[in-house]
Order: structure tokens, then C-alpha cells, then sequence
């Protein structure tokens, strides 16, 4: 055996040689803490979205009036009290569903559904046989199946949405 240097003793060298390149190498060393960033980002934000829950969450699924804030999940709510008026739904980076197919027509003047989604999706499925009346502000879209009898007269409508939407989108839905 030959005395001097061994295996992996020069620079970038290794028993299989040269495993990366510095371009390579330069690039993981800039890429890395942006995604370390983005993961932590993401973390804070769902953290946040658990506290703000705790607290503003209010009511169950048989309350007259219900409210429910989420981030990075997934919300499926099935109101069946019939004396429901008011529903509020805030949402960042998740999904929702409103399913208010097994109530009764309101005979009080309505429920009242107010939606703020960031980055979200929400599906409201509908009675057959309810008008609808929506208000939409924002970047993203609103819209309804084509079964879904939508009315221009707001104090008409059995469903008031009240919807505040960026990169994001409602459908409405009979069933």
C-alpha cells in the first residue's frame, strides 16, 4: 500500500468521486431557507388559525346562530335547527362546505350567510325550492349550478350571502 493520501482526502472528492457540483451546491444552499422559510410561514399561520378559532368560534351545528373561522383544514357543516338566522364562515387556505339542505324553509325572513375566504373554496348547497340572493366582493368568483333560483330582491330571499372572497371561490348548489 502506498502512503498518503486516502479516500475522500482531496476537495469534493470521495470514494465515488465528486458528488455535486459547486453550481449544485450554491443552489441548495440559496433554496434552502427560502423553503425552510415557506414551511414555517405556514406553520404560523396555522397556529394563528387554531388560537383566532378557539376564541371566535361560536354555536354548533343546532344553534340559531353559528360562526366558524379555519385555516389549513377542511369545515363540513350541516345546520339543523329551523330557526337559524345566521351563519358565519371565515376560511385561509381551506375548504368549507355549508349543506342547509336539511332545514325548512325559513318562515323568520331568512338566514343570513356571510363568507370571508382568502384563498379558499366554499360550496353552499341549497333546498330546491329556496331563492337565493348573493352579494360578492372581491378576486375570484361566485356562482350557482343553474337549479339554484337566485333573486335580485335581497328582503325576498330565504338565503342572504354575504360574500368578501380573494383568490378564492363560492358555488352555490341546489340539492
Amino acid at each position: 500500500m502506498v502512503a498518503g493520501r486516502g479516500l475522500g482526502s482531496r476537495p469534493g472528492g470521495g470514494q465515488a468521486g465528486a458528488m455535486t457540483n459547486r453550481r449544485t451546491a450554491s443552489l441548495v444552499r440559496r433554496v434552502v431557507p427560502w423553503v425552510l422559510g415557506w414551511f414555517a410561514f405556514q406553520a404560523v399561520v396555522a397556529v394563528a388559525g387554531l388560537v383566532t378559532a378557539r376564541r371566535k368560534n361560536q354555536g354548533d351545528e343546532s344553534s340559531t346562530s353559528i360562526r366558524r373561522v379555519l385555516t389549513h383544514n377542511g369545515l363540513e357543516l350541516h345546520p339543523r335547527n329551523p330557526e337559524l338566522t345566521r351563519v358565519r364562515v371565515d376560511l385561509a387556505m381551506a375548504g368549507g362546505e355549508v349543506d342547509l339542505t336539511g332545514l325548512p324553509r325559513p318562515a323568520h325572513g331568512g338566514i343570513d350567510l356571510t363568507i370571508r375566504a382568502m384563498m379558499a373554496g366554499v360550496a353552499v348547497r341549497v333546498p330546491s325550492d329556496w331563492r337565493v340572493w348573493w352579494q360578492f366582493r372581491g378576486v375570484g368568483g361566485m356562482a350557482g349550478d343553474g337549479q339554484v333560483q337566485r333573486t335580485h330582491d335581497e328582503h325576498a330571499a330565504d338565503l342572504r350571502i354575504y360574500a368578501t372572497v380573494v383568490l378564492g371561490g363560492i358555488g352555490v348548489e341546489a340539492g
